[in-house]
């Protein structure tokens, strides 16, 4: 062990061992107490899995044969990742889940060297590589979606090894597989989408960069990940319906009255809760007062939630998934359809009628949620809460070195500005999507932002450590 740290460029295989070990570690011993359950999949999960096994024995890409749009419920990235282990486990079901889990722990942990090998390669310092890929193994919120069978995990290593590739300039292929990597980590999280609207706009403002030919790695990166996310909406328009993104709304548990409930809760305040689970539940819903517009909005909403107990199809659903009932209602109906009509008269009357509220107020409200959220939905033990608490704080931390270092790095130039640029261009679209936009406000919507903003963070943590007389010298 003495011989390997006394080499420092062998420091980042004990930082490699210590990350994996960190995340089995909470696989076996704190994924149940951080989640709450020993199932670490979802629906979504299911779902996924359901795309490959009616692909492979019946021959149709598709969710559920119940519904027409089950064939476009989500890219497909997540599936085609969880397809080989489908294959390995001999087509069973909870050995798939199990190898997929122990694939993106070992996933992860190569996702440490990537972003070591891509602050090695644009700083070439040794330190900030180092302190970069410690940042990433410590990481709390990678850390906790790595054995969770959702797309967050696997988009973060194939982004990061597209990064990797970008710059194996002496890699005669490593250009075009740097694309289809990019474009496969969008088809895993389509937030990743805007990172080349990102990259152009860096060539354009780059007199040096923007060269329109086929020298242009950059451009070829783009291009060839346009390219693989591309055949996503056009298979879809080969099938009669050009759906770019996904189609969720004739779901069942995303029929059309939770679907449209959850337009409206998102355009009176930043989170769809208590007021959902008061709804299935059965209880008095607490309507938030920006709600009531005018006057009968109280009566309006009273009789609505009673409807969606009662026989929202959506709802139904959302009751069965949680437990609360044995049956669900398995057709669209009238109720479910009113049900949808009157959230869509509301969500309308919000932005006619309170426009300042639902255009600022409440996106301003998501951001201060994506940036300083302290606490979780669920109510856990105070120990576990108040270790939420501190994770969150943490990560405010770096989201706040983060841009610090992206400023830090325009004066003192330790990596290309360029490339912070991209960074900063990208976190600027998501926050601005999800928080104006999209407006539903989950941290793990952001993990991706998060781990760019891990490269200029270092900046400022290594800055830091100087300035309080800690000389860091690993060259």
């Amino acid at each position: 062990m003495k011989k390997l740290l006394k080499e420092k460029s062998n420091w980042i295989y004990v930082i490699l061992l210590v990350g994996i070990t960190i995340r089995f570690a909470f696989y076996f011993f704190g994924a149940k107490i951080y989640f709450g359950s020993e199932n670490l999949f979802s629906g979504d999960t299911f779902a996924w899995l359901s795309c490959i096994q009616n692909l492979i024995h019946h021959g149709t890409f598709t969710s559920d044969f119940s519904y027409a749009d089950g064939m476009y419920f989500r890219p497909p990235g997540y599936s085609f990742f969880l397809m080989p282990f489908y294959f390995l486990s001999g087509f069973n079901v909870d050995t798939t889940y199990k190898i997929a889990q122990l694939a993106q722990i070992i996933l992860d942990g190569i996702s440490i060297w990537l972003i070591y090998q891509v602050m090695l390669f644009y700083s070439k310092r040794l330190d900030l590589a180092i302190l970069c890929s410690l940042l990433y193994c410590f990481y709390p919120f990678v850390i906790v979606w790595t054995p969770y069978l959702h797309a967050e995990s696997p988009s973060v290593f194939f982004l990061l090894l597209s990064l990797y590739l970008l710059n194996q300039e002496s890699k005669k292929y490593s250009i075009y597989l740097s694309g289809i990597a990019l474009g496969f980590s969008i088809l895993l999280r389509l937030q990743i989408l805007f990172v080349i609207p990102a990259i152009a706009i860096q060539l354009l403002l780059d007199k040096k960069l923007f060269k329109w030919n086929l020298n242009n790695r950059l451009l070829i990166y783009i291009i060839i990940a346009t390219m693989t996310y591309s055949l996503w909406p056009i298979r879809n328009l080969m099938h009669g319906k050009l759906v770019i993104t996904e189609e969720l709304k004739n779901n069942t548990n995303w029929s059309e009255d939770t679907y449209n409930y959850m337009l409206y809760i998102w355009s009176v305040k930043t989170d769809h809760n208590p007021q959902f689970n008061q709804i299935i539940n059965g209880q008095n819903v607490s309507w938030p007062k920006e709600s009531y517009l005018h006057e009968g909005d109280s009566l309006v909403l009273s009789n609505l939630a009673k409807k969606c107990y009662a026989c929202g199809r959506g709802f139904s659903n959302w009751k069965y998934s949680a437990g609360l009932v044995k049956k669900t209602i398995k057709e669209n109906n009238q109720c479910t359809k009113d049900i949808a009509d009157t959230f869509k008269r509301l969500r309308n009357e919000q932005i006619t009628d309170n426009p300042v509220h639902f255009y600022l107020i409440v996106p301003l409200s998501n951001l201060k949620k994506a940036i300083f959220k302290d606490n979780v939905y669920a109510a856990k033990s105070p120990t576990v809460n108040l270790a939420i608490s501190i994770l969150f704080f943490f990560r405010t931390i770096l989201i706040a070195f983060g841009i610090i270092g992206i400023w830090l790095n325009y004066k003192y130039k330790l990596i290309p500005v360029n490339f912070c640029l991209m960074i900063l261009l990208y976190a600027i679209f998501w926050y601005f999507t999800i928080c104006f936009v999209f407006r539903n406000i989950e941290i793990r919507y952001l993990l991706i932002n998060d781990v760019l903003l891990l490269i200029p963070a270092s900046i400022t943590t290594i800055k830091l450590l100087e300035k309080l007389g800690f000389k860091i010298n690993l060259s």
